[in-house]
């Protein structure tokens, strides 16, 4: 062969072969493309870091109920889930859930926090749950499925109980009745127009909420499990606008943690007041910036002024009235009562813990506030 064609047959191989090599190419990247496509949407939810926790309690009201199969679940390509059973606590409402159902069901985001994301769950038979998906909450397996049990068998009317948990090394969701009527702080605090929230109302929950908490302290001071983050996003409203607390015993806050909150606290201020060894006195202070809430309608952090030091300095200036909610003063509340729970409130929110009143004090406290409230109106010609 002459060393011109030799030439050509070589450069021509040359260029075939290239032409193999961008073809593999092209081929790999347009399947690389279709399994993008493809890819189903429920691996969006876990993966979207950016999803701030606006709405942290179980409300329906600022979310569509037409969820469709395309919304997404709560399973994600990000998930440590294993195969492994659901467990169904003592209820009838979900006796027969199995733990696929929760994967495959859509599922609406409702808030995503430092410790958990939390969903609303349609079933094609209309039944609604709300499942909260905590990661990060280094408690071994076994001492969760028995923290769940002693919780199950705390039952009280205000405190909303797990139906059923699923727990792995990474991963630990929880099941939960979903309340339709949002939590406390939205009725507070709510961008929605505010409805009628008067004085006898506020009194009551305030009521209910300590004497609910009081029995679980009581059932489980032995084991050690308070509530554990305690705040108006927490306090949850049922139909007939009942409080129920909620996420009972879900977090203990480590007080050597400078990145944990209490109620928006700067690590700081939850170093002095809110977090000690004692998550019982932690949730007596929980309970008082609760009772702060209900007095005086205002959110616990507000453009960096904390209610719990204002109120304290307003009360040092002996301008006591300009704490409490207006809506309340018009609605002809008694001026003596309203201040009695501002004091049983200050108390809760002792900077020292030992210093702070027990919850069985507290209902004592409120009981003789309300009592007194209701004979008035008895009374009243």
């Amino acid at each position: 062969m002459k060393p011109i064609s030799k030439s050509i047959v070589m450069f021509s191989g040359y260029i075939a072969l290239g032409l193999v090599i961008i073809g593999l190419i092209l081929c790999r990247l347009k399947k690389k493309k279709r399994e993008r496509v493809e890819a189903p949407s429920p691996c969006k939810v876990a993966s979207v870091d950016d999803i701030v926790d606006t709405k942290p309690s179980f409300t329906s009201t600022d979310f569509k109920t037409d969820v469709s199969k395309s919304d997404y679940s709560i399973y994600s390509t990000e998930s440590a889930f294993v195969p492994s059973s659901l467990v169904v606590l003592t209820s009838p409402i979900i006796s027969d859930l199995k733990f696929e159902d929760l994967l495959s069901a859509p599922a609406e985001l409702l808030g995503r926090g430092k410790h958990g994301t939390l969903y609303r769950v349609i079933f094609e038979n209309g039944m609604v749950l709300a499942v909260k998906r905590i990661k990060g909450w280094m408690i071994s397996t076994d001492e969760f499925k028995h923290r769940m049990q002693r919780l199950d068998q705390a039952k009280h009317l205000n405190v909303l109980p797990a139906l059923a948990f699923y727990c792995s090394i990474h991963e630990k969701l929880l099941v939960y009745e979903y309340q339709p009527n949002g939590s406390l702080f939205s009725l507070l605090h709510g961008k929605q127009p505010r409805r009628k929230f008067e004085w006898a109302s506020r009194l009551k929950i305030a009521a209910k909420i300590a004497e609910a908490l009081a029995y679980m302290h009581r059932e489980l001071y032995v084991d050690g499990i308070p509530h554990g983050n305690l705040k108006s996003t927490n306090i949850l409203l049922k139909n007939n606008m009942e409080p129920c607390i909620s996420e009972y015993g879900l977090m203990v806050m480590d007080p050597q943690d400078p990145s944990s909150s209490l109620n928006g606290l700067n690590s700081m201020q939850q170093q002095t007041k809110g977090t000690s060894t004692n998550g019982f006195k932690a949730d007596i202070y929980g309970f008082g910036v609760i009772l702060l809430e209900l007095l005086t309608g205002k959110l616990v952090q507000n453009d960096g002024i904390d209610l719990t030091s204002w109120v304290h300095s307003v009360v040092r200036e002996e301008w006591t009235v300009e704490v409490f909610d207006k809506s309340i003063i018009l609605d002809a509340a008694s001026e003596e009562r309203m201040l009695n729970l501002l004091q049983v409130a200050i108390k809760c929110v002792n900077q020292a813990p030992e210093s702070r009143p027990s919850i069985s004090q507290v209902v004592s406290m409120i009981n003789t506030i309300k009592e007194e409230d209701d004979k008035s109106l008895v009374y009243e010609p």
